[in-house]
């Protein structure tokens, strides 16, 4: 009995512990999102941080995120959102251009329709390669 309670005081010790660590983090954690979904929804002038998944496209034109690969062969656009990187993420990026990734950004829908994609990933976070297993 003494030792189910030491391990329920051990138990309770160190989720208090992880909660104050996590209540150090002020900054909201990006929530997992479907491309789709940020391409549909309503514009909003409030960015939003997310995790989302494409193929990137990382061009002198323009940096992009698509739903396919095939919508980047066929000129989708409305079908991508920009992915707004710096020189030097450009350079760290590059060798995932052309796969399929997740991006862990800020994202914006598009102000107007004047633009061709449908938003903009921004402040981007991390770009990781998916690795398929069929």
């Amino acid at each position: 009995m003494r030792k189910t309670i030491n391990v329920l005081a051990a138990c309770a010790l160190m989720f208090a512990m992880g909660q104050a660590v996590f209540a150090q983090d002020d900054a909201p954690h990006a929530r997992p999102e479907s491309l789709v979904t940020l391409i549909a929804q309503p514009g909003s002038n409030k960015a939003q941080k997310v995790q989302v998944a494409g193929f990137l496209v990382l061009v002198f034109e323009g940096n992009a995120l698509y739903l396919h690969m095939e919508d980047y062969k066929e000129g989708l656009t409305r079908n991508a959102v920009r992915v707004s990187l710096s020189p030097e993420q450009t350079k760290q990026y590059q060798g995932l251009s052309g796969n399929y990734v997740w991006i862990e950004a800020s994202f914006l829908k598009r102000p107007n329709s004047e633009d061709i994609l449908s938003g903009s990933l921004f402040n981007v976070r991390e770009i990781r390669k998916i690795n398929f297993k069929h």
